[in-house]
């Protein structure tokens, strides 16, 4: 099975209507010309610094990779949307504030520091 790389693509798409060459991109952003092109052609995976950097190089929320073009909405990591609606009911309660910044707090610190970029991401995502 073919994984999608709609990061790539779109990091791609949103270098091009930038009119910005690889070098160009990669310049900017501090990665190498080789990383980037490697990235675009889904041949390497993304870490969250990089695209951060690419981000920023780029003067654009780091959410607009994540965007399934022929729908324009963001794409979920793992399941579907819906899968996780079918999960919370199944519970009948979702989990409380204080349950997640327990788990949170019980991580070590780069951990955390990752889910709450992804935390921070779904909500820009719902709008909430």
């Amino acid at each position: 099975m073919k994984r999608k790389n709609i990061v790539g693509e779109n990091l791609r798409e949103i270098r091009i209507s930038m009119k910005l060459t690889q070098e160009e991109a990669a310049l900017r952003s501090g990665l190498s010309q080789g990383y980037i092109n490697q990235l675009e052609s889904g041949k390497r995976m993304f870490t969250q610094k990089s695209l951060e950097q690419i981000a920023e190089a780029l003067n654009m929320p780091i959410i607009n990779f994540f965007y399934k073009k022929e729908k324009e909405k963001a794409v979920g990591v793992c399941e579907e949307v819906s899968e996780y609606k079918i999960e919370y009911k199944r519970k009948k309660k979702s989990p409380s504030k204080k349950e997640i910044l327990a788990l949170l707090h019980d991580l070590p610190p780069q951990l955390r520091e990752h889910y709450l970029t992804l935390l921070k991401l779904e909500k820009e995502l719902w709008g909430k």
